[in-house]
């Protein structure tokens, strides 16, 4: 089967395998493209596992281990939720609600400096500028090494599906090593890690770069591309801006239809600990499972005309932050962030104009949906 990567649109090719094929086997990898069979695979861990770093052999495994624990996104109970529990207060409503005011500053200033009516590259200036820095100020490390974020980021992201880059996770673990503070009292999320404990049991210092990891490239990637990608859907939905500009309350609504319409992360992955049975088709053990959390998105049968871009549609059930245990822990950061930027954009950009993307403008990726670079023609109202 021709799995497009997504320097290419899948949307169509979701259809024809929803329609034709929504349970596909190929060898032992099993194609799912359909809301109901994806939802089934992601709420049951025990069948379904996560671990894939058990799948990589003894030495792949053993490199790794070397420098990081495995993230909680590949790790299956009750080691999952002892870590997940560590660090939930860091993600609580309050602590996320604390940094409101901080976003918007932040957007309101990077708004500031687009130039008005002149093409210019909002990833560079906007949509990637606006999470980088808030996760790097909420893990309490420079701002001015965003450079050196963004190489790693990318490269991680771009390794997602392909095997684990071992030199840039290397590299990472090093760096976050330098931040830990066991004996201080610092409130960033790195100090907090470094002296949280539940029921005796504390994070090791693998445990705390693994985190790191994972928050600097989920906390950035995801969010650069939802912005982005929601400034890309609004552009091509006419009547859209005008009314988020009359209507900041219509945001909110703009940013779930992104996370359904264009998902920052299109597919994850599974594998079964168990024979079982999907939509028919049989389930062997140790198949692999590879789950189209985009066409799930689409899927006729949960979203009415689910190929078009509809901010006022009822039905808001999208899966871009996965379901189960595995629910993205920065979903409301992320809310949080786009939301913020969209309202800053439309307060202070009457109108923009969006070239359409080329191919080589995209992420270069199996698994997330976003570009490198969207060139942007903003017109300020005042300016």
């Amino acid at each position: 089967m021709n799995v497009p990567d997504y320097t290419q649109e899948p949307f169509e090719w979701y259809k024809k395998m929803r329609q034709e094929s929504p349970v596909f086997r190929e060898g032992n990898a099993i194609h799912i493209f359909s809301y109901k069979e994806i939802s089934e695979v992601l709420s049951n861990y025990r069948i379904f596992s996560s671990q894939f770093r058990d799948r990589l052999g003894h030495e792949m495994a053993e490199m790794l281990n070397q420098k990081t624990t495995p993230s909680i996104l590949i790790l299956d109970p009750p080691v999952h939720t002892t870590l997940r529990n560590l660090v939930n207060d860091a993600f609580t409503p309050a602590t996320i609600e604390s940094y409101k005011d901080r976003v918007r500053k932040i957007a309101s200033d990077l708004i500031a400096n687009m130039r008005n009516g002149e093409w210019q590259d909002e990833v560079t200036q906007f949509s990637y500028i606006l999470p980088i820095t808030v996760i790097s100020e909420m893990l309490g490390v420079p701002q001015s090494d965003s450079g050196i974020f963004r190489t790693w980021s990318d490269k991680l992201a771009t390794s997602l599906g392909r095997g684990p880059d071992i030199e840039t996770q290397y590299e990472m673990a090093d760096y976050f090593y330098s931040k830990i503070d066991r004996n201080g009292n610092g409130n960033s999320l790195i100090s907090r890690l470094s002296r949280v404990e539940i029921d005796g049991r504390k994070l090791s210092d693998r445990e705390i770069a693994g985190f790191a990891i994972l928050l600097l490239v989920a906390g950035n990637e995801t969010t650069t591309n939802l912005i982005t990608n929601a400034l890309l859907s609004i552009y091509e939905s006419p009547g859209v801006y005008s009314e988020m500009r009359s209507n900041t309350g219509y945001i909110s609504s703009v940013v779930e239809e992104t996370l359904r319409y264009r998902s920052p992360v299109q597919s994850t992955r599974r594998f079964a600990k168990a024979d079982t049975e999907l939509h028919g088709t049989e389930i062997l053990k140790d198949d692999i499972l590879f789950l189209y959390l985009g066409s799930a998105n689409r899927d006729e049968t949960i979203f009415t005309e689910g190929e078009s871009f509809n901010p006022h549609r009822k039905t808001k059930r999208h899966m871009a932050f996965g379901q189960g245990i595995h629910f993205c822990l920065g979903a409301p950061l992320a809310r949080l962030e786009a939301q913020i930027a969209l309202e800053e954009f439309s307060k202070k950009v009457a109108s923009y104009e969006v070239k359409t993307p080329e191919p080589e403008d995209r992420l270069d990726s199996d698994i997330m949906y976003g570009f490198k670079k969207m060139i942007i023609k903003p017109e300020f109202q005042n300016k």
